[in-house]
């Protein structure tokens, strides 16, 4: 019986924590948007060099049929979002720094890594049109 207390005891103490309140969500957890999210990065920082000219057109009504799914013709057969998975992503591959797909883009400055990251998560996510 001693020991049937003692045990008791020891799992009453183990398994009370104090209470930390909710858990936050991780950022993954967060939806990223295209239209409120990445759109608005593609306005400040890409349009000025790919407006609509018959080439990359990352104006808001050609962007996403621009981008998800369809081949980056200067890297073909690469894909330029391939949906759920950013690192086989021309897109993702021309801001990240590496320089696998040539000059990181925009050309002469750079996302911030909130931007890049933001990309990132859209693209892993699925890539939506939302």
């Amino acid at each position: 019986m001693k020991k049937l207390m003692i045990l008791f005891l020891f799992l009453s103490f183990v398994a009370c924590k104090k209470d930390q309140g909710p858990i936050e969500p991780q950022d993954n957890t967060v939806e990223v948007r295209f239209s409120a999210d990445i759109q608005p990065i593609f306005n400040q920082s890409c349009v000025a060099c790919h407006p609509n000219d018959g080439s990359l057109n990352l104006t808001a009504s050609n962007a996403y049929g621009d981008l998800v799914g369809v081949v980056a013709s200067a890297y073909a057969p690469s894909i330029r979002v391939v949906v759920g998975d950013a690192e086989h992503s021309v897109l993702y591959k021309k801001i990240d720094g590496s320089n696998i797909y040539g000059s990181n883009m925009p050309l002469g400055s750079s996302l911030s890594s909130a931007q890049i990251e933001l990309i990132k998560k859209w693209i892993d996510q699925g890539a939506k049109n939302n």
